[in-house]
C-alpha cells in the first residue's frame, strides 16, 4: 500500500520549508527540507504526530534541512518519545553539521537513533525487503 502527501510553505516572511510523507506497509518515512524555524513548528508537529499515529515505525529524514530550531528539535524528540512509548521505533536521517551539532549539545543523539541516510534507517530497522528507491514514489 502506497500513499503520499507533500506540502510546502514558501513566502516573503519565513525561510522555506517543504514536508512530506510517504506510507508502506512496513513504515512511515517523513521528508523535512529546507529551514525549519519556528514558523515551520505547527506543519513539522501535525506531519510527524500523524506518522507515530499511523502505527508504522517512523523515519524522519531530515538530510536536506538546512537549519532546524530548537523548538523544532523538541518536536523531534518529542515524537521520538511518543513513538517509543507506543512501542514503535523512529529513526531520524541525517549527516548534516546543521542538525548533528545541536542534537549533540542538546544530548539527543545519544536518546535517538540518528543515522546517515535512508539505507542506513531500513537497515536500523531490519526492513529487509525495502530500498530507498521503494519510497521515492
Amino acid at each position: 500500500m502506497f500513499i503520499s502527501g507533500s506540502q510546502e510553505l514558501v513566502g516573503d516572511q519565513s525561510p522555506p520549508f517543504s514536508l512530506s510523507t510517504v506510507q508502506t506497509s512496513g513504515v512511515y518515512l517523513v521528508r523535512m527540507a529546507g529551514e525549519l524555524d519556528v514558523i515551520a513548528v505547527r506543519e513539522v508537529s501535525a506531519v510527524l504526530d500523524a506518522a507515530v499515529a499511523s502505527g508504522l515505525p517512523v523515519i524522519a529524514d531530515a538530510a536536506a534541512v538546512r537549519f532546524c530550531s530548537s523548538a523544532v528539535l523538541g518536536v523531534l524528540y518529542g515524537a521520538h518519545v511518543g513513538a517509543t512509548k507506543s512501542g514503535r521505533r523512529f529513526v531520524v536521517v541525517t549527516d548534516r553539521r546543521a542538525l548533528l551539532r545541536p542534537l549533540g549539545v542538546l544530548g539527543l543523539l545519544d536518546a535517538m537513533t540518528v543515522v546517515p541516510d535512508v539505507r542506513a534507517a531500513l537497515r536500523e530497522l531490519e526492513l529487509w525487503d525495502l530500498e530507498p528507491a521503494d519510497l521515492d514514489r
